[in-house]
Order: structure tokens, then C-alpha cells, then sequence
């Protein structure tokens, strides 16, 4: 088994979906353990549609393709570690994106997810979450994905390697992600999101920042507290 990773997910098919937003009231909505990350004079909601396409646990396959959505924002950890927290997790059932997600501890929400052709060969994503809109995109992957400049936007919003989760008994948790730059498409997108009321999370203030990947594969650390990370 030496050299398996945990967990090995291939993701596909992804637009990243970012939307400035005032960085007082998105630290309301965080654990105060973190700090919201802040670029271009605001801190930033994403949410990203994607087809998980595979999944391996120690080199063992578990699951099919499936829809999932996931609403994240930037952050840095207790000793300044950049990374993301995750507000939502969203498949068409919790059991699909616990399998899908193998990432203990994340807010696993049921949604209800379509993914079909759109007119001129765009694809059109919709996800709703107790009834409620939570996102509908419409793109199309034209331009080559090229990994993002170091010190662009798009990197600062992407290139992020750890997560982190409260845990059980209040408990500060890190876990880490493998992969290769996210290879990245700007990606003219017509984006409409209700993520304030479907999360609990604050309105944007501007329009979202859109950038399309073809995917990767992942791998996947499971969290464990972050005086060890």
C-alpha cells in the first residue's frame, strides 16, 4: 500500500463562481478560530459546480459520477495558514456527496441538481436546496486552461491547498489536498445565485468572477487538528 494516497477524487467540468463581498459580515458567518482572506479590497464567496467523475479510497473505486456544488470562501488558519472553509457541500443526496466528498466534518447539504445543454453548446447548470434556488450558470468552455499567474486574483482564489472545519467538541480541524495549479479559463458566464438565503451567508457586492477548468484528480488527506498541521 506504500505510495496509495487515502483518497484519490478526479473532478471535471468545473466553473468557479466568485463574488466579492463585504469581509466584516462574511467573518460573522465563519468560526472565529479564522480570519477571512481579503484580495482586491474584498473578501470573496465562491461557488463551484463540478462533476465528480471519480473516487478511490486506498486504491479501491466507490463511486459513480455525481453532481456536486461546493460554496466556499478564502481563509487563513490559527498560525496564518491559507486556506478554504466550506459553507455547503451539495449533491442530489447527502449519502452521494459524503462519497463524492471524502472530507469529514463538512456542512453535507441534499440538493436537487441539472446539468444539460444550453443554445450554441453552452452548458446550463441549475441546483436548488429546500426549494430554494441556490445556483443557475450558463457557460462554455472555449479558451485553453493555462494554470494561474502567481500573483493574480484567480490564484489567490484558487491555489489553496488545505481546508478547515470545526470538529467534534469544538475541536479546530486541517486537512490537506494534492494536486496539480488548477488549469484555468476565463469563461464568459451568465450567473444567477440566491446563496444568502439558501446559506445564511452575506450578499455579494459586485458581479462574480468566472473562470472554467476541464479538472484534476485530487488526493485527499483527512482533517486532524491544527496544533499537528
Amino acid at each position: 500500500m506504500a505510495g496509495i494516497q487515502p483518497f484519490a477524487v478526479t473532478v471535471g467540468d468545473l466553473c468557479f463562481c466568485h463574488w466579492p463581498v463585504e469581509a466584516d459580515a462574511l467573518a460573522r458567518s465563519v468560526p472565529d478560530w479564522l480570519t477571512v482572506d481579503t484580495a482586491a479590497g474584498s473578501a470573496w464567496l465562491t461557488a463551484v459546480p463540478a462533476t465528480v467523475t471519480a473516487i478511490a479510497a486506498f486504491g479501491v473505486d466507490l463511486a459513480s459520477p455525481v453532481e456536486i456544488v461546493t460554496v466556499r470562501t478564502p481563509v487563513r488558519g490559527p498560525d496564518g495558514q491559507r486556506g478554504l472553509y466550506h459553507f455547503a457541500v451539495v449533491s442530489d443526496s447527502t449519502l452521494a456527496a459524503a462519497t463524492a466528498t471524502p472530507l469529514p466534518h463538512l456542512p453535507l447539504r441534499r440538493g436537487q441538481h441539472s446539468r444539460d445543454p444550453a443554445d450554441g453548446g453552452d452548458i446550463r447548470r441549475r441546483v436548488h436546496v429546500d426549494g430554494q434556488q441556490l445556483l443557475t450558470v450558463t457557460y462554455r468552455d472555449t479558451a485553453e486552461p493555462t494554470p494561474a499567474p502567481p500573483d493574480s486574483l484567480a490564484s489567490f482564489l484558487v491555489e489553496r491547498r488545505r481546508y478547515f472545519t470545526p470538529g467534534p467538541l469544538g475541536s479546530r480541524l486541517c486537512g490537506n489536498v494534492g494536486r496539480e495549479p488548477w488549469p484555468l479559463a476565463p469563461v464568459g458566464a451568465d450567473v444567477s445565485a440566491a446563496l444568502s438565503s439558501a446559506l445564511a451567508v452575506p450578499d455579494p457586492i459586485g458581479d462574480p468572477v468566472c473562470q472554467y477548468s476541464p479538472g484534476t484528480e485530487l488526493h485527499v488527506d483527512p482533517p486532524r487538528p491544527t496544533w499537528l498541521d
